[in-house]
């Protein structure tokens, strides 16, 4: 028999969190594993590597570099501007979801992907979800979560004061100690407000972000491989550190990249499927968009125009954060996502105390998993 995602979700919600590194999500990931052992032909390995516990060291070691550069923009404008354009450059990349010079400091956490996979042939379809659950965030919160991309703007704003102020101060303009101090003050704000709710509650559950997505890409992964498409590889990946900043689809894609740029790749990516509105991700992006425009998406508007199941799927837009995908896509390797949403267009509790599994909508998580089994079974078959 194949697995079924609600099983799955049912068994892996038995762990309050699953941080990045921690014992949790350790024990969910072995816990998974004991499940896949049981998939006839399938190979099983882990990829570790090194990661942060969360995001926030990444976010505090910025606000510290830019309130050094406006503490000495006075003295050493030139050193200090360019030390702030440190700490501007690893931000800005970090949430235009690129390479990042700094998130990787800090590494201190001992993590894993997990890979199961079964067959081989000259077409490669990887099921891909994110195991590890997020910290809770002040931004995520019901109030907050619809002016993400304001606040994220005016974060940026305060932000470059340690590229501005020293820039300013080298042209002959000295900055007052008291305005400077103003400056540091609402950077050290900005860092505290990032921060405070994962201080008084921890990591959050991660029903829906994204347990939902481990069990559908399970279930998608374990159907494939019972009835194999011809002259292919189906690989399901687990990964970590995604609420780090997609860390662990990092790692993976440049441990990885020679072999999926010289094979025919597939990437088929399930993040977030328990709302009521199932939906493939046509455009994301931070500063700058990411649009997908590939067999993949070609394949779900044809199962969504021809398939009554799938008639209520659409495509649709990620205005808040980004996926594991965005390193493949945006390296010309087939990739899509598959994502939920409520009638407003949001993710409701994600990031938050409230994302529990009562609040799960499985019937749409089982629908993703049958959704992306069946992207797998027409491409390329719809050309």
């Amino acid at each position: 028999m194949p697995l079924i995602a609600t099983d799955i979700f049912e068994k892996l919600g038995e762990w309050p969190h699953r941080g990045v590194g921690s014992e949790e999500e350790m024990e969910a990931r072995e816990a998974l594993i004991t499940i896949l052992t049981a998939e006839f032909e399938v190979e099983i390995t882990e990829e570790g590597f090194d990661a942060p516990p969360s995001y926030l060291r990444f976010f505090w070691s910025v606000i510290i570099v830019a309130s050094v550069a406006v503490l000495g923009a006075n003295m050493m404008p030139v050193m200090m501007m360019l030390l702030g354009a440190l700490g501007f450059v690893s931000y800005f990349l970090f949430f235009d979801w690129r390479v990042s010079p700094l998130i990787w400091w800090g590494a201190q956490n001992t993590t894993a992907n997990l890979v199961a996979s079964k067959g081989n042939g000259k077409r490669l379809y990887i099921l891909m979800a994110h195991l590890d659950s997020a910290p809770a965030s002040f931004a995520y919160r019901p109030g907050q979560v619809q002016n993400f991309r304001t606040a994220l703007y005016l974060a940026t704003g305060i932000v470059a004061l340690g590229v501005l102020v020293p820039m300013v101060a080298g042209f002959g303009y000295e900055i007052d100690l008291a305005t400077r101090l103003v400056f540091i003050g609402a950077l050290i704000g900005l860092a505290v407000l990032a921060s405070i709710d994962f201080w008084r509650f921890g990591y959050t559950q991660g029903a829906n972000d994204n347990l939902s997505g481990v069990a559908a890409a399970t279930m998608a992964a374990s159907h494939l491989w019972r009835h194999m498409p011809d002259d292919a590889e189906v690989r399901l990946v687990i990964t970590s550190a995604e609420e780090v900043g997609m860390l662990g689809a990092q790692h993976y894609w440049q441990t990885h990249r020679e072999e999926l740029k010289s094979r025919e790749t597939y990437l088929i990516n399930l993040d977030t499927v328990g709302c009521d509105q199932l939906k493939f991700v046509t455009k994301s992006g931070g500063f700058t968009p990411v649009v997908y425009n590939n067999d993949l998406t070609s394949s779900a508007d044809v199962l969504t125009g021809s398939n009554e199941i799938f008639r209520e799927v659409t495509d649709g837009s990620h205005e808040v954060g980004d996926f594991d995908s965005v390193w493949f896509v945006r390296d010309d390797i087939q990739a899509i996502t598959l994502a939920s949403y409520d009638r407003q267009g949001l993710m409701p509790q994600i990031h938050t105390m409230a994302d529990t599994a009562g609040r799960v909508n499985v019937n749409t998580m089982t629908k993703a998993a049958r959704f992306a089994e069946a992207l797998v079974r027409i491409t390329p078959g719809h050309k």
